[in-house]
């Protein structure tokens, strides 16, 4: 089995290896989940969905969010056409 690393790095934290802003990559992350390497952790107990939490992200979720920026400043990858559009049939010409 590999090595896998488990270690999580706090907004703070990602914003000044990537030399952003915090409330900018505060705004990317929103639409990120934990499959996309972006976690919650909670300061004060109880916790609510009130309770300010802390974002923490896995270095996967540091590559997505990378990636979120590079698209939102329109210098990703282009997208692919999508398959419906790859696999349709040139038409043929009728012969008469």
């Amino acid at each position: 089995m590999g090595y896998r690393n488990s270690a999580l790095y706090t907004l703070k934290y990602v914003a000044a290896m990537l030399d952003e802003d915090e409330d900018f990559l505060r705004e990317c992350s929103i639409e990120m989940f934990s499959e996309d390497g972006c976690l919650w952790a909670y300061d004060d107990y109880p916790a609510s969905e009130l309770s300010e939490h802390i974002i923490l992200f896995t270095q996967v979720g540091i590559e997505n969010l990378q990636q979120i920026i590079r698209n939102l400043r329109g210098i990703g990858d282009p997208p692919s056409k999508p398959v419906a559009e790859r696999n349709r049939k040139k038409p043929r010409l009728l012969r008469s």
